[in-house]
C-alpha cells in the first residue's frame, strides 16, 4: 500500500522483497517498537506489504494482523507465512477503512504516504483502534533523495527531481489534535539488488514509468558506473532517514 491503488504490481513487490534481505529497516524499526510495548500482545500493521514488520514481529511472539490492499504484496506475505511456518500473522486483503477491525494493543503504520496525504482522518482512526500505543513512521527528510532520481530527472527528463512527502505534516496534525507524540529520527539502509543491468534498467524503467526505450542507454551507462558489484550481483546502495512517532494512550482516553 503506497501512493494509491494499485501502486504494488508483482514486478514492483518481488524488487521489495528481494530488496528486504539487504535491508537493515526491519531490525531497527522492530527493535524500537518492541522496547517501548512490552506488555503489548497483539498488534496492527497498517499497509503491512509483504511483512516487512509483521514478520519479524511474529518471530518475536506477538499477534500481528497485517492489512494491505495489494494483492502482490500479499500474495508474497502469504508465501513467507506458509514457508516460514508463522503462526502468528493474520492476513487482512483489504484498504484501510473497508473492513471492521477491531482494537488492537499496537497500531503501527510504516511508510504509507497515502494514507497521511489529509492525516487527520486516518490518525484519528487509528487512535480508536490503539488500546495502549501508536507507531508511524515517515520520510524525515523533504529534500531526500529516492532511486537517484535527483541525478537521473535531470538527466533524462530535464527537469529536476520535487519534494517528497515528510513527517512534519503528520507531526503538526498529531499537535493540533492535542496528541504530543514521541519523535525520533532512525537511519537505516535499503540496499537494491540486482543479478544483472538488465534488471537493474529493468528496475528504473517500471519506477519512473518509461515504456519506451529510448532513455535505455543513458540508463544503463549511468547505472553501470553507480552500481556496486558484490557477490556476484549488482548492488544499489540506499541509506535512508525516517522519523519514528510514537506516543502511549492515556487510560481510558481514546479519540
Amino acid at each position: 500500500m503506497e501512493n494509491g491503488k494499485g501502486f504494488w504490481n508483482r514486478l514492483k513487490a518481488g524488487w521489495y522483497r528481494k530488496g528486504l534481505e539487504y535491508s537493515t529497516l526491519p531490525d531497527i524499526a522492530v527493535s524500537y517498537i518492541l522496547s517501548r510495548t512490552g506488555d503489548s500482545n497483539t498488534f496492527l500493521d497498517v499497509g503491512a506489504g509483504c511483512g516487512t514488520l509483521a514478520i519479524p514481529l511474529a518471530l518475536a511472539g506477538k499477534k500481528v494482523t497485517a492489512l494491505d490492499s495489494s494483492p502482490a504484496m500479499m500474495d508474497i506475505l502469504e508465501e513467507e507465512i506458509i514457508r516460514g511456518g508463522l503462526k502468528g500473522v493474520k492476513p487482512v486483503r483489504a484498504a484501510w477503512g473497508v473492513v471492521e477491525i477491531k482494537p488492537h494493543d499496537v497500531v503501527l503504520c510504516a511508510n504509507v504516504p497515502a494514507l497521511l496525504t489529509e492525516p487527520q482522518g486516518f490518525l484519528r482512526d487509528a487512535a480508536r483502534l490503539a488500546r495502549k500505543a501508536v507507531f508511524l513512521i515517515e520520510n524525515a527528510d523533504p529534500n531526500s533523495d529516492k532511486f537517484y532520481y535527483r541525478e537521473l530527472y535531470p538527466l533524462l527528463f530535464n527537469r529536476p527531481f520535487g519534494q517528497r512527502s515528510d513527517y512534519f505534516k503528520t507531526y503538526t496534525a498529531l499537535h493540533e489534535m492535542g496528541i504530543f507524540a514521541n519523535v525520533e529520527i532512525m537511519e537505516y539502509d535499503f540496499d537494491q539488488p540486482f543479478d544483472d543491468i538488465k534488471e537493474a534498467v529493468e528496475f528504473w524503467k517500471e519506477y519512473l514509468g518509461i515504456v519506451t526505450g529510448e532513455h535505455d542507454g543513458k540508463l544503463r551507462e549511468f547505472l553501470e558506473k553507480k552500481l556496486i558489484r558484490k557477490k556476484g550481483m549488482l548492488l544499489a546502495k540506499f541509506h535512508k532517514k525516517a522519523a519514528i512517532m510514537w506516543w502511549r494512550q492515556a487510560k481510558g482516553k481514546r479519540p
